[in-house]
C-alpha cells in the first residue's frame, strides 16, 4: 500500500464514521482504515520500527553495575512462582497484562534513567519492550538475552537448550516471492485517532497468553503452508542459505506503508526470524499492533545454524557459555549489590 492509498483509507475512516452518526453506537465494524491510521502514526512518531535504536536492548554486566543506588527499575515479566525462585536485586514482578496499568498508574516512568524488562531470554521482553517504545516511552530496553545471561541455571533451560547446529549445511537457496500487494488487516478499536488507537491495541496485545507469541522450528518445517515464513535477514545473508520457503524481508526497511508490508497475508499467520530472536520479537509486536497473526520464531538462526553464527557473526548475534555472568539472585542467593559507577556511559542501544 503506497501513503497515497493509506491516506485514501484514512479518508474513507472519516466517512464511515460520519455515515455511523445516528447508528447504533455500540457496534464498530472491522475496518482497513483503522490500520492504515495506526501504521501512519507509527511511521510519522519516530518510525521506531525502522529507526537505529531496534532493538533496544541493555547488557547483563551493564544492569548488575547500575542495580546500587541508580535510578533504574527493573521488571520481571515472568509468573509470580518463577520469580519468587529467584530474581535481579530490587525487580519488581510485573505480567505482561499489567504493564500499562503500571506505567500508567504505579510508578512515573519519566523519574527513572532506565527501564529494564526482564524473562528468561529476551523473547518476550522484547515484544513487550516494543509496545512500550511504540507508545513513547523511550527509557525503556530489554535485557539481553534475558535471564540466561545473569544466571547459569536458567541459561541451561532457555538458550543453551535451544542452540543447534543440525541445519548446518541443509539450508536452501531458493528465491521465494513476495505476496502481490493487497489490503492491511482490518480493526475494530472504533477509535479516530492514531494514537488512540495504538493504546488499545496495546492494551489488547499485551493481554495474551505469552506461548502464542512464540514458535519453534519443529511447528515450521512440519506444517510449512501453516504459515507465511518471513526471513528477517539482509539479501545477501538470504541468497547464502535460509529456511525452506522463507520470504526475505530487510530488517528496517520492508516494512513500511511505501515499501512491502501490505504484501503480508491477513489471512496467515506470518512467523518471523532473525539472528536471535530479539529483533523479531519487536517485529512481532508492531505487527500485532496491526492486526497481524504474527508469532516469533525463538532464538532465530542459532537454532539450527549455531556453529555458523559463532563463526562468521558478531558476538551480539549468538549465544555461549560465555554469555553468563554467574550474578546472585535475590531469593535464591546471597546478594552483594555492587559499587555505584556513575561515571560510566553504557553502550545501549540497537543492533542484533
Amino acid at each position: 500500500m503506497t501513503r497515497h492509498s493509506i491516506t485514501r483509507v484514512i479518508g474513507t475512516l472519516l466517512i464511515v464514521m460520519l455515515s455511523a452518526c445516528g447508528s447504533d453506537k455500540n457496534a464498530t465494524l472491522p475496518t482497513e482504515a483503522e490500520s492504515a491510521l495506526l501504521l501512519s502514526y507509527l511511521e510519522n512518531n519516530g518510525d521506531i520500527l525502522n529507526g537505529p535504536g531496534l532493538p533496544s536492548l541493555i547488557n547483563a554486566e551493564d544492569v548488575h553495575r547500575l542495580l546500587h543506588g541508580t535510578n533504574i527499575h527493573i521488571i520481571d515479566l515472568r509468573e509470580t512462582d518463577a520469580f519468587n525462585a529467584g530474581h535481579i536485586p530490587h525487580s519488581v514482578n510485573v505480567l505482561p497484562s499489567e504493564v500499562l496499568y503500571h506505567f500508567e498508574n504505579v510508578i512515573d516512568p519519566s523519574s527513572f534513567d532506565y527501564i529494564v524488562l526482564v524473562c528468561p531470554d529476551a523473547m518476550l521482553s522484547g515484544y513487550v519492550n516494543a509496545v512500550m517504545l511504540f507508545l513513547g516511552y523511550d527509557n525503556v530496553y530489554a535485557l539481553r538475552y534475558g535471564l540466561s545471561s545473569w544466571d547459569m541455571e536458567i541459561a541451561k533451560d532457555y538458550w543453551l537448550a535451544a542452540m543447534s547446529s543440525h541445519l548446518e549445511n541443509k539450508l536452501v537457496t531458493t528465491f521465494n516471492p513476495k505476496n502481490k500487494p493487497g489490503p492491511l488487516p482490518a480493526l475494530a478499536t472504533g477509535e479516530t485517532n492514531g494514537y488512540r488507537i495504538l493504546r488499545k491495541r496495546a492494551e489488547e496485545i499485551l493481554n495474551i497468553d505469552p506461548a502464542l507469541l512464540d514458535i519453534d522450528l519443529d511447528s515450521l518445517l512440519h506444517y510449512p503452508d501453516n504459515f507465511y515464513l518471513v526471513n528477517y535477514w539482509p539479501v545477501g545473508l538470504y541468497e547464502q542459505g535460509h529456511l525452506p520457503g522463507a520470504i526475505q524481508y530487510t530488517p528496517k526497511l520492508s516494512l513500511r506503508s511505501d515499501q512491502d508490508i501490505n504484501t503480508l497475508p491477513v489471512d496467515q499467520p506470518i512467523a518471523i526470524y532473525c539472528f536471535t530472536g530479539h529483533h523479531s520479537s519487536y517485529v512481532t509486536a508492531f505487527l500485532r499492533l496491526l492486526g497481524y497473526e504474527a508469532v516469533n520464531f525463538s532464538y532465530g538462526a542459532n537454532a539450527f545454524i549455531h556453529h555458523t553464527m559463532l563463526t562468521t557473526q558478531v558476538e551480539s548475534r549468538t549465544f555461549t557459555e560465555d554469555h553468563v555472568h554467574h550474578y546472585p539472585l535475590s531469593g535464591r542467593d546471597e546478594v552483594a549489590l555492587p559499587e555505584q559507577r556513575q561515571d560510566e556511559s553504557l553502550p545501549i542501544g540497537g543492533g542484533c
